[in-house]
């Protein structure tokens, strides 16, 4: 399996298309700040503003539930997967191409081409 160079694909997000992608809808914006529901732990009442996020550091906290962390880690948060499954479904759900860790000749590794199963 290939690595993903995490970094990279950390400075490439922005918090605002994961939001997108997540369907949120902010209750108030203050300057780059957005509050709203919070998408983690589902708040429940639509005028809830427990979850702040900056766009323009691109991170976010909740402050009922506690959880924070960057675009990223949002995503793989509310989608409940594993780092680098959530950081491959990201990328091609938002048309990015995955940074992946450039191998030891300097070379980009690429995953595998995926193959169709027999008779398909």
């Amino acid at each position: 399996m290939p690595a993903i160079d995490f970094a990279e694909l950390r400075r490439r997000l922005r918090l605002g298309q994961v939001l997108g992608l997540l369907g949120f809808e902010r209750v108030s914006r203050w300057g780059a700040q957005v509050r709203g529901p919070c998408p983690v732990h589902g708040s429940t009442r639509p005028r809830s503003r427990v979850f702040a996020g900056h766009l323009e550091r691109h991170c976010w906290h909740c402050f009922r539930c506690g959880a924070h962390g960057n675009a990223l880690d949002l995503w793989l948060a509310v989608s409940r997967q594993p780092v680098y499954a959530g950081a491959v479904d990201l990328c091609r759900r938002l048309g990015l191409e995955v940074p992946w860790l450039r191998s030891a000749a300097g070379r980009r590794c690429r995953p595998p081409a995926s193959r169709s199963p027999p008779g398909a």
